[in-house]
């Protein structure tokens, strides 16, 4: 459960409350600089927040150093000769002056205009490019492997999910990672597959993976490449 505590010193903090069957009480960051807290069962809300605040100095110093590494590493991962994947293949990023577009692909080039002066403003017009790159490419796959099946989504969205690839509703709505992008087309393709197939089987049962091998035999090798070679296209810091 998300919860804030607010202290003089130190300022508000945002956690998540987890309780369980536990003696002693914890926080811990976690990546991404998400604070979490374990309290057992019955620990009552004063005794959690009179924890906190005592602990708040060290959450306070640990979130300051999460920020400053973001910084380095946003500096870094967004400035010229920086790569990254596009459909596979790897392209350097160039900062150059615009030529009507704010980031355009050209001769192994991925290259954005010098407007975008910060390396945060490079990223979010780079996600841009990308996202609207991922938006036609899989919903255009989607509609030819939904022939190939015989199921149609209800709806098709592009995401910036954290764990997942692609989802599956009850509803029958499929979500895909906008990060799918920067993959080859046939994994890709594996992903829209694989999401297809929950239309009909929303489990992952051999009945699931027998439907899945009917369309794409090779599916193995594509979730195992998906498996080895998905930290290529990192974007966020891990």
């Amino acid at each position: 459960m998300r919860r804030c505590f607010y202290d003089r010193q130190t300022g508000a903090v945002f956690y998540d409350l987890q309780r369980g069957k536990r003696e002693t009480i914890e926080v811990a960051i976690l990546s991404g600089g998400k604070v979490r807290v374990k309290a057992p069962y019955r620990m009552p809300e004063t005794a959690i927040r009179r924890f906190l605040k005592e602990k708040a100095p060290w959450v306070k110093e640990q979130l300051e150093k999460i920020e400053k590494s973001r910084r380095e590493w946003m500096a870094q991962r967004f400035q010229n000769g920086s790569v990254f994947y596009y459909l596979g293949e790897p392209l350097q990023l160039s900062i150059k002056k615009s030529e009507g577009e704010t980031v355009w692909q050209r001769d192994g080039h991925l290259l954005i205009d010098q407007t975008a002066a910060t390396p945060q403003k490079r990223k979010e017009q780079l996600e841009k490019w990308y996202r609207i790159r991922a938006k036609e490419n899989i919903e255009s796959r989607v509609k030819v492997f939904a022939a190939k099946i015989g199921e149609s989504p209800n709806k098709v969205t592009i995401k910036a999910q954290k764990t997942r690839w692609g989802s599956c509703s009850s509803l029958g709505n499929l979500n895909f990672n906008w990060r799918l992008i920067t993959m080859p087309q046939k994994i890709i393709d594996y992903v829209v597959v694989h999401e297809l197939c929950h239309l009909k089987e929303m489990n992952h049962s051999s009945a699931f993976w027998n439907r899945v091998e009917e369309i794409m035999p090779d599916y193995r090798n594509r979730r195992k490449w998906l498996k080895n070679n998905a930290w290529k296209v990192e974007w966020e810091q891990i």
